[in-house]
């Protein structure tokens, strides 16, 4: 991506410096990106991608440094200017309004059409964004329908919509192929490169480095607020990728050994038969034993996430029964779920995981307030008391953080996990529910998060692991059972368990007898 051709690149980031409370964010930072091209952007969790993508996004302001735009300098106050300055964003929590239309979504900030100066022009409305659609390919997607009817996949595509409506000449997409299918993840590939060969310049943010050598032209790879290497995405491969993201050799899910693999499970602690909910889950029966790491694979919309859910109380089952340790329990709430050892750690640990605003300490005791009064008869917390559980497990899980009063929302997506993880690790849980545990975790967060999982496990712990990510499941787990429509259509065992296995389960499966 050289800057010595006749035109200057369309963004460049010169020096850039920001500081949090005992963080250095950004550390000197440059960056070069220019249009037509789509660049990959890869680092650790806390190597300072995100802060980098705030600065251009006016969401933040830099302490030191300079960005300019085809040469000019400028200073971008707030995300309302960064989009007059063609700079779009979609951000990996999408910032979509579900009750409005996708037409209304999409010019949503930037002035709806008006009839007789004062009435939106709904028509109008309709078809500059049925035309802003196919531009994109997504001529599927009808202007009329409101978003929360939309498919993650769907729900993307209309952020992107929405920054091509504002005549974007920058689109910055974080983690956009999180939770999507592959046949869902080559329609985005495809709209990207197309929106790259109108002369766009795309940035593509992602821990899935496969996408990095499929999709990218270019990859800046950022460690400790610094961009350490930008170079043509042809002059890498996997390997050298991850040692410039890591400094370390490549550990790759399927290739770790599995801890589990081979251990002889216990008792039984959890049983479900006939779990419904018409048209999501259908009539879905498993047991999980004591030491098994038990994975649950599956498309996007397979009802994996629905299933576990019914499972721990989050929502309520119309059929089925739920058996801990042979004992029929009912189950209408987390709390009853609770009560019966069953913990969810959600696959939104954002906004259902973790109360962002509290601190690591608040955060940690919130699911055993009653174990830190001051008294039985005070509801006041012993502060004193907190502190020192949350230091045991700020040790105990390598917790990242400089003091454990400090905010969540501080804190990487991996270290983020780990909070949701030692709020429930105290709890006397028997049976622990991942749901998309790595969602946005850098190489070496994944490790911990396996290691974690496998861990209690090996203490008698039953754990259930959904992902995306197949390998995962492959390197962790001694069982994994594959839905499909909301039926469990396949089961596989120790050595069964392979990506192609998987891959054809999901596709090809027959409902299990």
């Amino acid at each position: 991506m050289s800057t010595t051709g006749p035109h200057p690149p369309l963004v460049l980031a010169k020096g850039l410096v920001k500081r949090y409370p005992g963080v250095l964010a950004l550390d000197h930072a440059d960056a070069v990106i220019e249009a037509g091209q789509v660049m990959g952007l890869v680092g650790k969790n806390g190597a300072g991608k995100s802060t980098l993508i705030k600065v251009l996004a006016g969401a933040t302001h830099p302490d030191e440094g300079e960005v300019r735009i085809e040469g000019d300098p400028v200073h971008i106050h707030n995300p309302h200017h960064a989009t007059a300055l063609g700079l779009a964003f979609v951000h990996q929590e999408l910032a979509d309004v579900p009750n409005l239309t996708v037409a209304e979504n999409v010019e949503l900030g930037l002035g709806y059409p008006k009839r007789l100066g004062i009435l939106m022009d709904r028509r109008r409305l309709r078809d500059k964004v049925r035309e802003v659609l196919q531009g994109l390919g997504a001529e599927g997607i009808d202007p009329k329908a409101p978003v929360a009817t939309l498919s993650v996949a769907q729900q993307r595509l209309v952020m992107i919509a929405r920054g091509m409506a504002a005549n974007a000449r920058l689109l910055v997409l974080d983690e956009p192929s999180a939770s999507l299918s592959g046949e869902e993840i080559d329609q985005l590939h495809r709209t990207v490169r197309g929106l790259a060969d109108t002369g766009v310049a795309v940035v593509y943010v992602t821990h899935r480095l496969d996408e990095i050598f499929e999709i990218t032209d270019w990859v800046s790879v950022m460690r400790d607020g610094k961009v350490v290497l930008s170079c043509p995405t042809d002059d890498l491969n996997k390997a050298s990728l991850i040692a410039h993201i890591t400094g370390s050799a490549e550990v790759t899910p399927e290739n770790r050994e599995r801890a589990v693999l081979g251990t002889e499970p216990g008792e039984e602690l959890l049983r479900v038969e006939g779990i419904t909910l018409p048209g999501v889950v259908e009539d879905v029966s498993f047991s999980l034993r004591a030491g098994e790491l038990l994975g649950i694979a599956g498309l996007v919309g397979s009802g994996r996430t629905e299933l576990v859910r019914l499972i721990a109380g989050a929502d309520r089952r119309p059929a089925g029964r739920i058996l801990v340790r042979d004992d029929e329990v009912r189950i209408n709430s987390p709390r009853d779920g609770r009560r019966h050892g069953i913990v969810l750690l959600p696959e939104d640990r954002r906004s259902q995981g973790t109360v962002l605003d509290f601190s690591v300490r608040k955060n940690v005791t919130l699911a055993k307030l009653p174990a830190f009064r001051l008294a039985k008869a005070l509801p006041m917390p012993n502060v004193r008391r907190e502190r020192a559980s949350a230091l045991e497990m700020v040790s105990r899980l390598g917790i990242k953080t400089a003091n454990v009063e400090n905010p969540v929302r501080f804190l990487s997506g991996g270290n983020q996990q780990k909070v949701v993880l030692a709020k429930w690790l105290e709890s006397g849980a028997d049976v622990f529910i991942f749901d998309e545990p790595t969602h946005g975790i850098d190489v070496e967060g994944k490790e911990e998060v396996y290691r974690l999982m496998e861990e209690l496990a090996l203490a008698g712990h039953g754990v259930i692991f959904i992902s995306s990510e197949f390998n995962e499941l492959v390197g962790a787990c001694n069982r994994v059972l594959v839905m499909r429509e909301g039926r469990v259509v396949g089961e596989l065992a120790g050595e069964e368990i392979t990506d192609a296995a998987l891959v054809e389960r999901c596709y090809e499966g027959t409902a299990a007898a």
